[in-house]
């Protein structure tokens, strides 16, 4: 009986380690990164404002917060599994993306939140709001 209640545990505690979504890291991460694109108005449009370095920010910024909402992987882990600083991973994620909005709609000059980490918030909402 003891043995059984055990196994019951264990299996319910399997669920909640599992992933929410089935779909993989990379796809929807890739998924977030063509949103941010499309967010700033597009691949051309970011070649128009000479802002192509914001390229590998925008990326490291998508798997960031598919790692956060998706596999509820800590600051450490999600620093271990890219290569950077758990500052980083922190700054993108403490990111608030109505200020980003704000930056890119001209409303604001300057913004002192971590830009990619906003836009990446805002793609990644869009994303779930579409599915």
């Amino acid at each position: 009986m003891d043995e059984e209640k055990g196994e019951e545990k264990e299996e319910k505690m399997k669920v909640i380690k599992e992933p929410i979504i089935k779909e993989n890291v990379d796809e929807l991460a890739e998924k977030v990164f063509h949103e941010c694109i499309n967010i700033l108005g597009g691949l051309k449009k970011l070649m128009e404002y000479r802002n192509l370095t914001w390229l590998p920010s925008l990326a490291e910024a998508s798997y960031v917060v598919v790692l956060k909402e998706e596999l509820m992987k800590t600051n450490r882990e999600i620093a271990e599994m890219l290569g950077i600083t758990e500052q980083t991973v922190r700054n993108i994620l403490q990111a608030d993306e109505e200020e980003v909005k704000k930056y890119i709609g001209g409303e604001i000059e300057k913004v002192d939140e971590h830009k990619a980490g906003g836009i990446a918030k805002l793609a990644y909402k869009n994303i779930k709001r579409k599915s």
